[in-house]
């Protein structure tokens, strides 16, 4: 500061104030207009949707999602360079064709089918893969483990049948879906919860081989119907197959004390809140495999319980996979679960209850303005 007093006194006050003057403007107004030119620009790119970097890491991040072709076919470049290089492929090098074939000759995703072959050999390293030609973990129906094929090929031929009993038949067509059957979330031979990671590691598969052919944008709100405050409860179907009350069990009889939605194809399909409300339970119930008729489980399975207004609760069983927690507030309409076969079931299905003030009542008057002729 006496430096500068100094300097004042030297050039006069008037000048020393032009001096200022003159300095400011060379060194602060530029850097003025160059923060309100980044503010400009930082606008433009919000309103465009985000910034280029934050738009690319959606497109590059498998686990939101942008796993599909850019064409909506085989990238043939990326296909090739897996395919055709050991180091990348390991056993199922140059089975890329026959990937191909047995895809187009099954109906089902080329790109789908060798994201999931490579997942289950480890990019075809797996002693499965490589010393029993196995690359889907097919088992000897004897129980005394895995299956050995005179060719991978063969290997290969299996697991597409496989797949397309999946896709085709149980309309398991995401790697979210299919995801339930070859790595289910909470199962008791995964005590190590491993297999939360079948689904983002396959994405990410997919990603590297060019992205899925079909099948690659599922919509994660459905088209829910709504009658005033209240939404049906799943999309995909309306087909009651169970009604509330008494039932016979092939020699026994049982209290039925809800209602169930199925029909081909339902198997990870979303669930809906039936009304606005809060989540107040979220957790398995009896046993979380996928049950059968041929090995049928036990009690709810993944189940939800929502409450809402005035002593009404609305419950959601056999998920296929722990729905949304609990504390989370929802909307009639918003998605809470996927369809399942958890619990003690012998196929998929949803399993709805109405509970008024602690009372198991028919679920068939609150859903009748949903349902065709009612």
């Amino acid at each position: 500061m006496k430096h500068i007093w100094g300097a004042v006194k030297a050039i006069g006050k008037k000048k020393a104030i032009g001096w200022i003057i003159g300095l400011v403007a060379a060194n602060i107004i530029p850097i003025m207009i160059g923060l309100v030119l980044m503010t400009i620009m930082f606008a433009i790119i919000g309103a465009l949707g985000g910034s280029v970097d934050e738009q690319q890491s959606k497109q590059n991040n498998p686990s939101a999602g942008y796993v599909c072709s850019a064409t909506g076919d085989i990238n043939q470049e990326k296909w090739t360079s897996v395919f055709q290089n050991k180091e990348r492929s390991g056993a199922l090098k140059g089975h890329g064709d026959d990937i191909i074939n047995l895809s187009e000759k099954r109906g089902i995703d080329p790109v789908l089918f060798a994201s999931i072959a490579m997942h289950e050999t480890a990019w075809g390293t797996s002693n499965a893969v490589q010393q029993k030609n196995n690359p889907g973990g097919l088992m000897n129906p004897d129980g005394s483990g895995l299956f050995q094929f005179s060719t991978l090929k063969d290997g290969l031929e299996s697991m597409s049948q496989t797949l397309y009993n999946r896709i085709k038949v149980d309309g398991l067509v995401t790697i979210e879906q299919l995801g339930s059957v070859y790595a289910p979330v909470g199962a008791a031979n995964d005590p190590n919860n491993l297999n939360e990671h079948w689904v983002p590691t396959t994405k990410e598969i997919a990603q590297k081989l060019g992205g899925l052919t079909m099948n690659c944008e599922p919509s994660d709100q459905p088209n829910m119907e709504l009658v005033g405050d209240k939404s049906w409860i799943s999309s995909h179907t309306k087909s009651i197959t169970s009604g509330f009350g008494n039932r016979s069990c092939g020699g026994c009889s049982s209290f039925h004390a809800g209602i169930d939605v199925a029909s081909s194809g339902i198997r990870g399909a979303p669930i809906t809140a039936f009304a606005d409300g809060e989540i107040v339970i979220s957790k398995a119930n009896g046993t979380t495999f996928q049950s059968s008729s041929s090995n049928m489980g036990t009690g709810y399975g993944w189940y939800v319980e929502i409450k809402h207004d005035d002593g009404l609760r609305t419950r959601y069983g056999h998920m296929m996979e722990k729905g949304k927690p609990v504390g989370t507030k929802v909307k009639a309409g918003d998605v809470i679960g996927k369809v399942g076969s958890t619990g003690a079931s012998t196929g998929a299905h949803l399993h709805f209850e109405v509970i008024i003030n602690g009372e198991k009542v028919d679920p068939m008057p609150y859903v009748k303005s949903f349902l065709t002729g009612a």
